[in-house]
C-alpha cells in the first residue's frame, strides 16, 4: 500500500513525499517527512498510517490537537479523502490504489497537507524482516499516577514536597539507569495529586508542568528508539537494531508491560543473527 503526500506550505511551491504503509511527520533527521521550515514542530509530532478503509493519526503526547470537521482532533482514523487540520495546516489525503494482480502501486491521486504552523509526531517505530514482529502498537509509558498517601492538608503538603523531591532526583538519575526515567514521571503525577488536596495549587500547577515535559521527553526518546529500530531493521543493520531494543528494555527494565516479552524475543533473535555471521 503505497501513496504520496503532497505538502503544501503558504506562499511556496508544493512539495511531494512518498508513504510506504505509514510515516512520520516531524521535524529534523528522525521524520520519514521533515518539516524544518515549521517554526512549532517536534521531532516527532505525528505519525499517518494507511489502512485499507482509511488514514489512522495519532499524535505524539503532548503535542497540539488537529482540527476535524470542526472540532479538536486528538487522533485516530479519518476517511480517505476527508480534510483535517492544524492551525492552518490542511491534510487531505486520497485512497492508496492497488492494482489488480495484489501488487502494490502508486496512487493516483495525493495527500494533501497545508502548513502553516507545527507538525511532527514520534511514530512507532516496526521490524518487518527476519521474522520479528513489528513495533507498530503504541506503547503507553506512563498511565494514571497514584493517589497521594495523606488524607489531611498538612501531611499531603509534606508528601507533595517530599515527593517531588525524589521526582527530580530520579530525573537526574535517567541517564544512568534508564528506568528512573519512569519513576520519575511518576512521582511528579503523585506529587501533584497530594499539592491538590493540600490546596496548593501553584506547587500543583509546577509539578504538573515539569511532570507533563519529562513524560513527553522520555516517551519521544522511547518512540526515537523504536524507529530507529524499524530503520535498522529495513536496512538490515543488525547491530543497531539491537542498541535501540536494549535502550527500550532498559526503560521497562522490571515493569510488568506486556511489549516486555516482544521485546526479549526481538533481543534474542537479533543475537542470534549476528553471531551467524561471526
Amino acid at each position: 500500500m503505497k501513496t504520496k503526500l503532497q505538502v503544501t506550505v503558504p506562499g511556496e511551491p508544493d512539495r511531494h513525499y512518498p508513504i510506504d504503509t505509514r510515516a512520520i511527520v516531524g521535524k529534523g533527521p528522525t521524520a520519514d517527512v521533515s518539516l524544518d521550515h515549521a517554526v512549532a514542530v517536534g521531532k516527532q509530532h505525528f505519525r499517518i498510517k494507511l489502512g485499507p478503509n482509511d488514514l489512522d493519526v495519532r499524535i505524539a503526547p503532548g503535542a497540539a490537537p488537529l482540527t476535524y470537521e470542526g472540532r479538536p482532533f486528538a487522533g485516530g482514523p479519518i476517511p480517505y479523502g476527508s480534510d483535517f487540520y492544524l492551525d492552518r495546516i490542511r491534510f487531505s489525503c486520497l485512497s492508496p490504489n492497488k492494482g489488480s494482480n495484489a501488487k502494490l502501486v502508486p496512487l493516483l491521486g495525493a495527500c494533501v497537507l497545508v502548513i502553516g504552523g507545527f507538525i511532527a509526531f514520534d511514530m512507532l517505530g516496526g521490524a518487518a524482516s527476519s521474522g520479528i514482529a513489528s513495533d507498530e502498537e503504541e506503547v503507553v509509558l506512563f498511565t494514571e499516577g497514584e493517589a497521594c498517601p495523606q488524607t489531611d492538608h498538612a501531611g499531603a503538603a509534606r508528601k507533595g514536597q517530599s515527593l517531588e523531591l525524589a521526582a527530580r532526583a530520579k530525573r537526574e538519575r535517567y541517564l544512568y539507569d534508564a528506568h528512573d526515567g519512569l519513576d520519575a514521571g511518576r512521582l511528579f503525577s503523585q506529587a501533584s495529586k497530594c499539592y491538590a488536596l493540600a490546596g496548593d495549587q501553584p506547587s500543583q500547577q509546577r509539578v504538573d508542568e515539569e511532570g507533563q515535559a519529562w513524560r513527553q521527553k522520555v516517551t519521544e526518546e522511547f518512540r526515537a528508539a523504536q524507529l530507529r529500530l524499524r530503520t535498522a531493521r529495513q536496512n538490515n543493520q543488525n547491530e543497531a537494531a539491537l542498541a535501540a531494543v536494549v535502550a527500550m528494555r532498559r526503560v521497562l527494565q522490571g515493569e510488568p508491560h506486556p511489549y516486555m516479552a516482544k521485546l526479549a524475543a526481538q533481543e534474542r533473535q537479533l543475537r542470534a543473527d549476528l553471531s551467524k555471521k561471526k
